[in-house]
């Protein structure tokens, strides 16, 4: 009896070994998944940057539609304040932005220099309003100075200080 005795306390000691190595591999599992969600939910210092510049670049692009119409109306290139002026940018947006982004087509637009928060526009029309070239810069970026520059080609470049990789 005394063998049978000590062999169920064995069994109740493993028992409990196993219940405690269960319970902290549920709470281990629980608390990495919980590690590894606020890992993804917090965007890097990259993600930001990828999103800046991918604004950049759809509204540059918007800009290049508008100037496409206006001189496909008008036989001219349009200055900013006459884009601006004319309804084609305003304080609730835009209509030269796809539907697929938001943050260009519901941007805030100002008159300028700085056209939306944190980009300035450079925009230029030749005397007989032609040819354009334009460079949104970041004005929060003042050591690398990215930027997106287009022309009436309507081919989008990137550019940075020459200290600074792209």
């Amino acid at each position: 009896m005394q063998t049978t005795d000590r062999l169920t306390g064995w069994c109740v000691i493993a028992m409990n070994r196993m219940r405690v190595a269960g319970i902290a591999l549920c709470v281990g599992l629980l608390f990495s998944s919980k590690v590894s969600a606020q890992r993804k939910a917090s965007p890097t210092v990259q993600d930001r940057q990828r999103e800046q510049h991918s604004l950049a670049f759809n509204l540059v692009a918007a800009i290049n539609a508008a100037e496409a119409s206006s001189k496909k109306k008008t036989g001219a290139y349009a200055t900013w304040e006459m884009l601006y002026s004319s309804g084609e940018f305003t304080s609730t947006g835009t209509k030269w932005a796809p539907e697929s982004m938001p943050t260009v087509r519901n941007a805030m637009y100002g008159p300028g220099p700085e056209i939306v928060p944190g980009w300035k526009l450079r925009l230029t029309i030749s005397k007989d309003a032609k040819a354009y070239s334009l460079l949104l810069e970041d004005a929060n970026d003042p050591k690398c100075r990215y930027a997106v520059v287009s022309d009436e080609t309507g081919l989008l470049r990137q550019s940075r200080s020459i200290d600074c990789p792209l």
